[in-house]
């Protein structure tokens, strides 16, 4: 009697060993599947973001050739200043220092004068002033 006392005993025990284990596997089952799906949630972030980082790569390699393109067309352009620059001194430097006389000016057949313009010093401003006609 107390051998088949045991025996149930050791039944129930293990019985109950064996729904604690499949308890367990059903936990370490929905584990894994949570856990494989996160995997193809990151594996799709990951393919986004490799995408994103060729296209940021391509952007870049874009600009600095613009850049690049920019800076030598800017540089030709002051080269071409310089040299426009050095002529220009050497016409000035060419051309005889006399005062230009803004009395007269040509085509119109009227005399102008200076206005100071109310500047004080006696400066005078670039604005002209135009005199009066005399009648020969």
């Amino acid at each position: 009697m107390i051998e088949t006392g045991l025996t149930y005993f050791s039944d129930i025990l293990l019985g109950i060993g064996a729904l604690a284990a499949a308890l367990y596997c059903v936990v370490l089952s929905r584990k894994l599947n949570g856990l494989t799906d996160l995997d193809q949630e990151l594996g799709s972030a990951i393919a986004l973001l490799s995408q994103q980082v060729d296209e940021m790569t391509a952007a870049l390699d874009g600009a600095q050739q613009s850049a690049t393109r920019s800076q030598s067309e800017l540089a030709a352009t002051i080269v071409q200043a310089q040299k426009i620059e050095r002529d220009l001194k050497g016409l000035s430097a060419l051309a005889p220092e006399k005062a230009v006389d803004h009395s007269l000016r040509p085509g119109s057949g009227a005399s102008y004068e200076a206005d100071s313009g109310g500047l004080k010093d006696g400066a005078t401003s670039l604005f002209l002033r135009h005199k009066k006609r005399v009648i020969s």
